[in-house]
């Protein structure tokens, strides 16, 4: 077999370590825009815990993209003006990409059973919400879903440490739940 043989035919097993850091006795989840749904089942045995970015966001991880119905994955162009510090990352001004997730979302959840209890939720963030930061957009997120699922979190002070924060590419998130089977 030559090289490029076994490179062709050899994947490297992808690994979704659930893997959290405790910091000062809080325990610290990912931020994630639209959280997996293991995420959510760990935030509900917690009920109080911290959220937090790593040091650098990962190409291709949860904290900018998320996965709907099919093999399809949404996900939020950012801007690194300030590549030390993730929660500083722009949230893109232009509607461009907005539009295409609402139409997109409208499209493929149009007619879920749920779909209409969150239609302005998600109007309002893909539409009309000002924020001006990926920190904004999921602040907004993970407080409609503390609403609903009655925990309590809070930003960590500090970056999270290096870990495998990458999501199992066979785990919808937690939006595809909420508007197939609701809460």
């Amino acid at each position: 077999m030559t090289k490029t043989r076994i490179r062709q035919t050899y994947k490297r097993p992808r690994y979704y370590q659930r893997t959290f850091v405790i910091l000062a006795g809080m325990e610290v989840l990912p931020a994630f825009l639209w959280p997996p749904r293991s995420w959510v089942e760990k935030a509900k045995t917690l009920r109080t815990f911290q959220v937090g970015y790593p040091p650098r966001l990962p190409k291709g991880s949860c904290f900018t993209r998320y996965r709907i119905v099919g093999e399809r994955w949404l996900s939020v162009p950012i801007i690194h003006r300030l590549k030390t510090t993730p929660a500083a990352a722009t949230w893109p001004p232009d509607k461009r990409w907005r539009l295409y997730h609402w139409r997109t979302l409208l499209t493929l959840y149009g007619k879920a059973p749920f779909f209409y209890e969150w239609k302005p939720f998600l109007e309002y963030l893909y539409l009309q919400a000002p924020l001006l930061t990926l920190r904004d957009a999921t602040d907004l997120v993970l407080r409609e879903l503390a609403s609903l699922y009655g925990w309590t979190y809070e930003w960590a002070p500090t970056t999270l440490p290096k870990g495998n924060w990458r999501c199992n590419p066979a785990e919808l998130s937690i939006l595809d739940h909420l508007l197939r089977t609701g809460i």
